[in-house]
């Protein structure tokens, strides 16, 4: 008992405690078109952001299935939490969706109530370069 209560002490004066932290939620998307059809060739271009200190990965890629399906793994990983000014990190996610012949649809964050609806495009439109540049491909 009192090696842990020394422990614990010990960490909380440290002012650092390890977290385990989500860095790319698990996603579960289903895209469609405006018939209600799935669409066998959408991009989802996913960014995470992390703040502070305004960490900007590259975005990722993803490629939906032949039902529509795009499915992101969570990804985690261990950080330090740090009990000082600006010490947590927090993330928050951008995503784009596109495909040839529609216009594309973004949000933010990583919940999806229903299927994303693309609509059909006489010109259509791909997602911003902001979220695109230069993307990793870690499904198809």
């Amino acid at each position: 008992m009192k090696k842990t209560v020394a422990l614990l002490a010990a960490l909380l004066l440290s002012g650092c405690i390890p977290r385990y932290a989500t860095v790319r939620p698990a996603l579960d998307v289903q895209v469609k078109n405006n018939q209600n059809e799935p669409v066998a060739d959408a991009t989802m271009w996913l960014l995470t952001q992390r703040m502070p200190p305004g960490y900007y990965p590259p975005a990722e890629k993803f490629s939906s299935d032949a039902q529509g399906r795009i499915r992101v793994e969570r990804k985690s990983q261990w950080e330090t939490l740090i009990f000082f000014l600006h010490g947590v990190n927090f993330y928050s996610w951008r995503w784009c969706i596109e495909a040839p012949g529609y216009h594309f649809v973004e949000g933010e964050n990583d919940r999806f109530s229903e299927a994303v609806i693309l609509q059909r495009a006489a010109t259509p439109s791909r997602c911003p370069d902001a979220l695109r540049q230069s993307g990793e491909v870690t499904s198809g």
